[in-house]
Parts: structure tokens; C-alpha cells; sequence
């Protein structure tokens, strides 16, 4: 049930073929595959290369995988990958919507919209943004996108984003399976400059009013663990101690004003200097822990705030990455500063 495209390559080069997966032709049967069915087109490679890339299952277990991993897994085995595309600009007119219905994008990718897939109406009173999805609607968005349990997932952004550690997190949360969950370390941009394959021309994005969260799902989730709400952080500022520790990843508006007792790590000091999709070498970001005094591994609660539950999600990567295993106590507040700011009973310091 696969077919092969030709994938247009310059006009020394050999051309060779391009696998289409299952998952745009199922779109195409059910008259619904626009968003997957634009042109993919590829520069070559050569048949000794192919047959010497790793395959998909090299990535098991790797959150943060280069660029140059992802294009031989990739090569390697086309269907094994779904790409999900987390572009998401903070405060910036560039929406990383339009630019993915408008292309370039990966082979047969994804658009997760963290504003459209989150919670809202009367099970989001205050109109917070971007609200953790509960289990019915994201198992309802991953059938609409033909997102199965044991899809490997590879997530990336455009050159200038910085926040797809969120998308990582919402599908983390939701329960899909760690080991098949990556963030590509650099941009759609670097797979183009390195002999990539991408599609071109309009593509559609299935919208969450399009799912049906009433329905049973073929998707398995279950519910946000690690998120918790204003009442479960307000008593852990209230009773400050030996128990926990909050981290706020913010840049300069932690200093206008932060919840007492938070440690200001700027999520900015988290990725290089370089590409905003690059993860800081593991030395460099337990420097970084070092430095504000955060023991990565403390038996204390790990209480994670931002501004609206977004650039905390790399504080989640990072202490992940430098080998914190109480994850069971490590908590995202999702209402963040956009709910905690908001409200007058709650404490506030400046610096």
C-alpha cells in the first residue's frame, strides 16, 4: 500500500525515488488528504548512502536528535517518521501557521497548533492561552492528523522559532511513547541546506473543531500528569521550605515581577547563542543549574512557571537532559504568569 514519487534532484545528479507514506494515501482515500498530498521533492543521494543510513529506530530513547540524524533515519526508512511541524512566534507578527500551509514543509508533516489544540469555552473560564488539552480532545486532533500510539514523532521548527519544547511536552503529557519522541535540534531550513526532502505548494491543517472529542478514539491519551493549576502552586509559595523550589525560565519581565521564592533561569541562556532550536551542550546547562544553585536530582519538588505555561518547557527539556529522574516530582504551573499575574490575591516581588 506504498507508491513511489520521483524526487527531483539537479541535472547531474542521479534521480531516485521518493517514498510516499501510508498515511497520505489513507488522506487521499478519505477525500480529506490536502494538507498531505503536496509534491515532496528531494536532492539525491546515492545508493551506497542509502543503504548505510541508520534506521528510524537509531533515534529510540534520544529527545534531542541533530539534524543530520533525522535526515538518515529518514532516508533510511520514509514511512518511519511523522514530522510535526511546532513553529510558534512570541510576541512577532509571523504566524507558524501561514507559514506552514504556505510551504515549504517536511515530507507529509504535521502543523501542531499548541493555540488550537489546547483547552477553552466553559472548561477555561479565565481564557488563558494555550491551555493543556485533556486526553479526549488530543486523542481526537492525533486521529484527525492520522497520528497512531506508536508513530515516531520528530518534531521541528522554522529558523527563528525557539519554543517547539512545548509541542514536545504536550505529547509527552498525553502519553505518547517517550522513545518515540524527538526534537530535531535545528531548523527546516538546516534539512534544506543539507540535501533534504520537503514539500511545496498549499496544505491544510485539520482545525480541533473538526475532531469529535465525544467519540472513542483510535489515538489511546490520558490526561496532563506533571501540569498542575493555581491552587496546587499557590500552596507550594505558601509553604516555602525544604520541600520545593520553583524555577521561572522568563527574560526580563521575571525581574518587573515573579512569585516569591523563584529562581530566574532565562529559557533564552537554554539554547545556543547560534540557532534558538539548538539544546546547550549537558555540561553547559548543568552549569547552568550550578550557577542558580538547583540540585537537578534534588528529592525537593521542582515547581516550573513561566509566562503562560510555553518557555517553561525548556526548564522540563533541560532538567531531563542533565539526568533528573524524579519526574514524578517535577510539575509545569500551566496557567503560568498569564493566570498567577492576574489575579489579586496572589503574592507577588520585584526585583
Amino acid at each position: 500500500q506504498r507508491q513511489l514519487t520521483a524526487a527531483a534532484a539537479p541535472a547531474n545528479s542521479r534521480i531516485e525515488s521518493d517514498m510516499i507514506s501510508r498515511r497520505a494515501l489513507l488522506f487521499a482515500a478519505a477525500g480529506s488528504a490536502s494538507a498531505f498530498r503536496p509534491r515532496c521533492w528531494a536532492l539525491a543521494f546515492s545508493s551506497a548512502a542509502a543503504k548505510a543510513v541508520p534506521h528510524p529506530a537509531s533515534l529510540d530513547g534520544k529527545t534531542l536528535v541533530s539534524v543530520d540524524d533525522c535526515l538518515n533515519a529518514y532516508r533510511s526508512d520514509p514511512s518511519g517518521i511523522v514530522f510535526c511541524d511546532a513553529s510558534w512566534y512570541h510576541r512577532s507578527a509571523r504566524s507558524g501557521r501561514d507559514d506552514f500551509i504556505s510551504g515549504p514543509r517536511l515530507p507529509h508533516a504535521r502543523y501542531i497548533d499548541m493555540d488550537d489544540i489546547s483547552t477553552k469555552g466553559q472548561n477555561n473560564p479565565k481564557n488563558l492561552p494555550h491551555m493543556m488539552p485533556d486526553k479526549n480532545l488530543f486523542a481526537a486532533m492525533m486521529d484527525e492528523f492520522d497520528i497512531a500510539n506508536d508513530d515516531r514523532i520528530v518534531i521541528y521548527g522554522r529558523d527563528g522559532c525557539i519554543f517547539t519544547p512545548r509541542t514536545y511536552f504536550l505529547f509527552q503529557q498525553c502519553g505518547h511513547d517517550e522513545n518515540k519522541l524527538h526534537l530535531m535540534q535545528g531548523s527546516l531550513e538546516e534539512w534544506v541546506e543539507k540535501g533534504g526532502a520537503i514539500e511545496e505548494g498549499t496544505a491544510s491543517i485539520p482545525n480541533a473543531d473538526d475532531g469529535d472529542p465525544s467519540k472513542t478514539a483510535a489515538y489511546k491519551a490520558r490526561d496532563p500528569v506533571n501540569a498542575v493549576d493555581m491552587e496546587r502552586m499557590m500552596e507550594v509559595v505558601e509553604r516555602q521550605g525544604n520541600d520545593s523550589v520553583i524555577l521561572d525560565p522568563r527574560g526580563t519581565s521575571f525581574d518587573k515581577a515573579h512569585m516569591p521564592g523563584a529562581v530566574n533561569i532565562p529559557y533564552r541562556s537554554i539554547v545556543s547563542d547560534d540557532d534558538t532550536l539548538k539544546f546547550r551542550p549537558k555540561e553547559e546547562l548543568e552549569a547552568l543549574f550550578n550557577k542558580a544553585g538547583v540540585d537537578v536530582n534534588t528529592e525537593r519538588k521542582i515547581m516550573l512557571t513561566c509566562g503562560s505555561g510555553v518557555s517553561v518547557c525548556h526548564l522540563w527539556v533541560a532538567l531531563a537532559e542533565c539526568g533528573r529522574e524524579n519526574a514524578e516530582k517535577t510539575f509545569v504551573y500551566d496557567g503560568s504568569w498569564a493566570e498567577w499575574g492576574a489575579e489579586e490575591t496572589t503574592p507577588k516581588l520585584s526585583t
